[in-house]
């Protein structure tokens, strides 16, 4: 559980606050009970749509956030992510609220090779793109007096193979008898990152199609810039007929190769 400074000054020194804080976090819980169902079936969904039938879990859990409204920060959830990246890639202490999966890591650093294997490597990336979808949210929530209560479902690729499933809910508190009026935003995030060694080669795959039709593009535009200096007579009848031709096998030739990895891309999910 994080909580902002003086929230956390208070919960350490009273009980009726630590009470009230209970109270909060039942009652966000209880809303937002329905937001844990949906992502398991939007997890299911995914991975039956894809036909990725060998994913495994990286890292799952649950945590809550509870922000005095003049401090609010970001600073709770980094570190929170910072924690769970470390315990999945550089075998660090999980975090409290986060399950780790030893099968998942063992088998995401056996399929992804010796460079990307060395799960360390990705340790810094993987808390980057977690960061960036979980805080785009929050903020998407507004920081104002208060918040109405609120969710939010995302389903991101962290490349790799690697797919996080995220929920988030929000909602604020009048604390009169602890701050004056002022509010207290609750936040809840529950998390679920998979790894599919059948996903990693689709998107491999999917990368050399991308790369490939950006050659494409350039041989394309390199075949009209021929043209254009041959309209213009700044390159003769014999130098454009015999470029132009090594330009029209390199096209054939790619165009062959992306029609082949895309029945690839195919063949893999099949």
């Amino acid at each position: 559980m994080g909580m902002s400074p003086s929230i956390q000054k208070l919960e350490a020194n009273e009980k009726e606050f630590r009470d009230y804080l209970a109270q909060l976090q039942a009652d966000l819980a209880n809303k937002s009970a329905a937001e844990s169902a949906k992502l398991k079936d939007k997890i299911t969904q995914f991975y039956a749509d894809n036909k990725y039938t060998d994913a495994k879990d990286l890292v799952s859990g649950m945590n809550y956030d509870f922000m005095h409204q003049a401090e609010f920060s970001l600073e709770n959830m980094q570190s929170i992510i910072d924690a769970i990246s470390k315990s999945v890639f550089a075998n660090g202490k999980s975090p409290d609220g986060a399950k780790v999966s030893k099968d998942g890591t063992a088998a995401a650093a056996s399929s992804l090779g010796p460079e990307v294997g060395e799960m360390a490597n990705l340790e810094l990336y993987i808390a980057g793109q977690v960061f960036d979808v979980l805080s785009s949210v929050i903020l998407s929530f507004g920081t104002s007096t208060t918040i109405n209560f609120n969710t939010n479902i995302q389903s991101k690729p962290l490349g790799y193979g690697m797919q996080m499933f995220t929920a988030v809910a929000a909602d604020s508190y009048e604390a009169q008898a602890f701050f004056d009026k002022e509010y207290i935003h609750e936040y809840l995030y529950l998390y679920d990152v998979r790894f599919s060694a059948q996903q990693a080669k689709a998107e491999m795959t999917q990368t050399l199609i991308e790369l490939y039709e950006d050659q494409l593009a350039a041989f394309k535009a390199r075949e009209e810039d021929l043209l254009d200096q041959l309209v213009k007579k700044t390159l003769t009848d014999a130098a454009y007929a015999t470029s132009n031709a090594i330009y029209d096998k390199l096209i054939d030739a790619v165009e062959k190769k992306v029609e082949q990895l895309k029945i690839a891309a195919l063949t893999v999910k099949s």
